[in-house]
């Protein structure tokens, strides 16, 4: 009796063809969620940055009974202008805070100067260089905290900042001495180291913003095609000082979606020079909603941009990060009231951008509930 060997069967076409089908569908089920996974972490993480960073302001608060400034330093020789031997009160708060983010070290380097170090023939002096200068203590590279991972970033070798002070419901910095009412207002180029503290508040410190976020950008004027709104600065929109609603009508023809698609006066330079107290450099303002558009009056190329009015911006969907100036960290929807854009801010009162200018004021009087 013969007896036929049994061959093992494979797949046949049709069989693989369903396998690879049903491998491809699993992993377009399953890609979507690993990503909302990771930005889930990366948004996790740009809160905890936040909330280091309100810590840290706190520890500042706790040994001088003040939080630091805005833009601040020590100033230049008199009468020259030309020199980057001192820093002309330009400093951010960004670097009184680094001897309590874990980078003692660096703050220290940066306080004690360097006498062997010459910029324009003269020896950089305590307190730090110029943040414009060519001094090479400023080109570290990134600082983690100062960083919200979901921002792509751009190429710097100072690294990157996503964090910003805010002014408050003033929309244009020629009027921060005067009119501001944020916890981060009142610096100007001759008016530096102002700082306000806890008892300045009398809005209540969870009813007002000390830092906020904005996207991190590295372009002059006419750099970028296709810039996002997020991340450009529409330039000399010269009805700004008449009313917010002058940035909106300005850009409104511009854009194409989120994106200036036939805009040559756009730049964005924000996050570019960290260590700059300069508004653009690093401060927002509570005037038109979170990840909106920012308008200036002025032209500049630079980081320098005369009176700009600057949005909180962020990768996030749907709003941004921000740390009150009691500690804590809300994420504010891009929805939040904004009240009349039609008028002008008012140097004392009541904010008329609603609760979005409200909460950017230390002492306005506004009754802010939930937001």
């Amino acid at each position: 009796m013969k007896r036929t060997a049994s061959r093992a069967r494979g797949f046949t076409l049709i069989e693989l063809l369903v396998v690879i089908a049903i491998i491809a569908i699993l992993i377009a089920l399953l890609l979507p969620a690993v990503q909302q996974a990771r930005e889930a972490a990366r948004r996790t993480q740009c809160k905890n940055n936040l909330k280091q960073l309100g810590l840290a302001l706190h520890n500042y608060h706790d040994v001088y009974n003040t939080f630091v400034y805005r833009k601040g330093g020590t100033a230049a020789p008199l009468g020259n202008s030309a020199r980057n031997d001192g820093n002309y009160s330009r400093l951010s708060g960004m670097v009184p805070l680094l001897a309590y983010i874990d980078q003692a070290p660096y703050y220290n380097q940066i306080m004690a100067g360097d006498p062997s170090n010459t910029l324009n023939w003269n020896p950089v002096p305590a307190g730090g260089a110029a943040p414009w200068s060519g001094w090479p203590l400023w080109n570290r590279g990134q600082i983690e905290v100062f960083r919200c991972p979901t921002d792509p970033g751009i190429n710097t070798a100072r690294g990157i900042n996503n964090y910003a002070f805010c002014v408050g419901d003033v929309y244009i910095s020629n009027r921060d001495n005067n009119w501001a009412n944020g916890l981060f207002a009142g610096c100007t180029q001759t008016n530096g180291n102002k700082h306000y503290g806890i008892r300045d508040c009398t809005d209540g410190t969870s009813n007002t913003i000390a830092l906020s976020e904005r996207v991190a950008a590295n372009f002059n004027i006419g750099g970028k095609a296709n810039a996002d709104k997020r991340e450009g600065v529409l330039m000399g929109v010269a009805g700004l000082a008449t009313s917010p609603g002058a940035c909106l009508a300005a850009t409104s023809p511009l854009l194409a979606g989120n994106r200036y698609s036939n805009a040559t006066q756009v730049k964005g330079k924000f996050s570019s020079i960290w260590m700059d107290g300069q508004s653009e450099a690093v401060a927002f303002m509570t005037v038109l909603g979170p990840n909106n558009v920012s308008c200036a009056v002025g032209t500049e190329a630079g980081a320098d941009a005369v009176s700009p009015m600057l949005s909180a911006s962020s990768h996030h969907a749907g709003g941004v990060h921000t740390l009150m100036a009691d500690g804590a960290v809300r994420f504010v929807s891009d929805s939040i009231d904004t009240g009349n854009l039609g008028v002008m801010a008012v140097r004392d009162g009541k904010s008329p951008y609603g609760v979005w200018g409200g909460l950017g004021t230390r002492a306005g009087g506004e009754t802010i509930g939930e937001f």
